[in-house]
């Protein structure tokens, strides 16, 4: 175990010195001039040296971007590797899996649809999908409507984990999720869901009479003149198609059921065809894709009174607000990812701006969504003369200690248990094994630090955290670009049947790419809390404690709100031994 540690530990220093080494030999940023309005010679100069730093600071293999002013691709360019051992170049033609944008394309199939009169987006989901049937707690909840899947309100678990990373026909989800259970109540909360575009993937098929897959390539790729996009990579695709990288090692495409939440194939030029189409209200090059009137219905924040939703913006297939822009008017975005790519595509619609940008390692979260801000804030800039303001890192405050200690308690964060502490000063946020620092810069809201050695306190790329309380619920929430609350936990009853349930567990199904590392699964119950305490190695890498309430003797629920949260496991006797359901897994207790 010593000797694996020092060789992990010298592989980091490795990796260091090669990454300082990269970085040295980095030409300086471009001289900026007086004035930059119109100057877009400076403006890509100005990306070409803040993408190289970036890639050389997070180790990124390879990364495509396209900019899109008004109607027109005005740059497009690729940076370092698409396959690092056989040394291709990225360019702004390689294909990327695109993850989640693909939501935004299956959005808007729906929206032709509407606008040719085949359906009211007010319909209900069982109009199209007679057969689709979940469990729910809410007897008396307003069906599912169409609205309420493109806005992400329906109140859908955010994933149907079993098959995920599969080639599973769609059709049999609807068989499977009659034994789950719904999340929230529909039409109440937000809550990303990928399983709620599966399901308007097969309203596409049975209206089109036709696989998703070949609806959306003949009513949106091909009139987009999207040439390089597709949902296999076959074909001319393969000789374009990046490789992925996992932990810096290479990885082959991810499989998945998902295909209408997160699929497709493409390149930054296509997507900055879709995002011209987009901007240009519908229609590209002359060919009308979608009506205006549909288009900015997309644009729209739905469920705007939703206090669940803290003053966020989501539209049909969009997200609205969250991008760490100034004065840009209305904005439109979405993010995706898969086991190796990451993308984000923005667009400002007013100011007539967009930009795409992929990358081909799982280390490059933070590398796309910052790369696709700031060209877009200097584009600003150059097109409309709206220059960023400098923020100066507020002034941390002295608050009264009771204001603190309320603060203080167990937190479901994500479905994870986390804590919240006062120390001398300051409160203290642990989670994940890592402790960090809560600086109050107002009466709510805190900017996080890490502690060095108990000696100084460092500012981190962590969302800021505001305390907010609403119907009577404690909020810990991180102001990320779509936020994270993390809810106060309460006491809450735990029935004595779930007792017998504490102990070891073992998967008795696992998929051939997902929970095959489960090293450890048990339920325990520790200071009044039902925890599900969880070690999966491999790809996931992580250690949680899933915070359970039961709901009666056999079904329990993820507590708080967010991704993977309001979840129902069902817990049953089978010839003496007990076994629980989750999201299509089974789990057997160990003897």
């Amino acid at each position: 175990m010593h000797r694996f540690m020092l060789i992990r530990n010298l592989r980091r220093v490795q990796r260091l010195s090669a990454t300082l080494l990269a970085m040295a030999n980095l030409p300086r940023p471009p001289a900026r001039p007086e004035n930059i309005d119109g100057n877009w010679e400076y403006f890509k100069a100005h990306l070409r040296w803040r993408i190289r730093r970036e890639m050389a600071k997070s180790g990124v293999p390879g990364l495509s971007i396209a900019v899109v002013d008004d109607r027109q691709t005005l740059w497009a360019e690729g940076f370092g590797w698409a396959d690092r051992e056989h040394r291709q170049p990225a360019t702004a033609d390689t294909v990327y899996q695109i993850g989640s944008i693909t939501k935004v394309v299956t959005a808007l199939a729906i929206l032709q649809l509407q606008e040719q009169g085949h359906l009211s987006l007010d319909q209900p989901l069982s109009d199209f999908l007679p057969e689709f049937r979940m469990q729910s707690r809410w007897p008396n909840a307003a069906p599912v409507t169409l609205r309420a899947l493109l806005s992400h309100h329906a109140g859908l678990p955010t994933y149907y984990l079993k098959g995920f990373f599969s080639e599973t026909p769609l059709q049999q989800l609807l068989e499977e999720l009659r034994e789950e259970h719904f999340a929230y109540e529909p039409h109440t909360v937000f809550n990303y869901s990928n399983l709620g575009f599966n399901l308007l993937g097969l309203v596409l098929e049975r209206l089109h009479g036709q696989p998703y897959v070949t609806a959306i390539t003949r009513h949106l790729l091909d009139p987009l003149g999207m040439q390089h996009s597709g949902f296999t990579p076959t074909g001319p695709l393969t000789d374009r198609l990046a490789r992925g990288y996992v932990y810096e090692r290479p990885s082959h495409p991810t499989r998945i059921r998902d295909l209408p939440a997160g699929g497709l194939y493409s390149t930054v030029q296509d997507v900055a065809r879709f995002m011209r189409m987009v901007i240009g209200d519908g229609t590209l090059d002359g060919t009308r894709v979608l009506g205006d009137a549909a288009l900015a219905e997309s644009l729209k924040p739905q469920y705007p009174d939703c206090p669940l939703d803290f003053g966020q913006k989501f539209g049909l297939g969009w997200i609205l607000s969250g991008l760490r822009i100034d004065s840009s008017g209305s904005q439109a975005w979405h993010n995706g990812g898969t086991k190796a790519f990451l993308s984000q595509m923005a667009i400002l619609p007013e100011m007539k701006l967009g930009v795409v940008v992929m990358a081909n390692s799982d280390r490059a979260n933070a590398l796309v969504l910052e790369t696709a801000e700031a060209a877009l804030q200097l584009a600003l800039e150059v097109r409309h003369g709206i220059r960023h303001p400098a923020r100066p890192l507020a002034p941390e405050l002295t608050l009264p200690r009771a204001d603190l200690e309320r603060r203080v308690g167990d937190y479901s964060l994500m479905g994870s248990l986390a804590h919240i502490s006062l120390g001398r000063k300051r409160l203290r946020l642990h989670v994940l094994h890592h402790k960090l620092d809560l600086v109050p810069v107002s009466e709510n809201r805190f900017r996080v630090e890490y502690n060095l050695l108990g000696l100084k306190s460092v500012p981190i790329p962590f969302p800021p955290i505001e305390f907010a309380e609403v119907a009577g619920r404690p909020f810990a929430v991180l102001q990320d670009r779509v936020i994270v609350p993390a809810e106060k936990i309460p006491a809450y009853p735990i029935p004595p049947t779930w007792t017998a349930y504490t102990g070891d567990y073992q998967i008795l199904n696992p998929d051939a790419e997902y929970l095959v590392d489960l090293e450890h699964c048990r339920v325990e119950i520790a200071d009044g809390r039902l925890l599900l305490d969880l070690r999966i190695s491999g790809i996931e890498n992580r250690e949680v404690k899933v915070v359970l309430v039961p709901l009666n003797d056999h079904d329990a629920y993820v507590f708080g709100l967010g991704r993977n949260v309001g979840d129902v496991a069902h817990t049953y006797n089978n010839h003496g031994r007990y076994i629980t359901r989750y999201s299509g897994y089974l789990f057997g207790k160990l003897d």
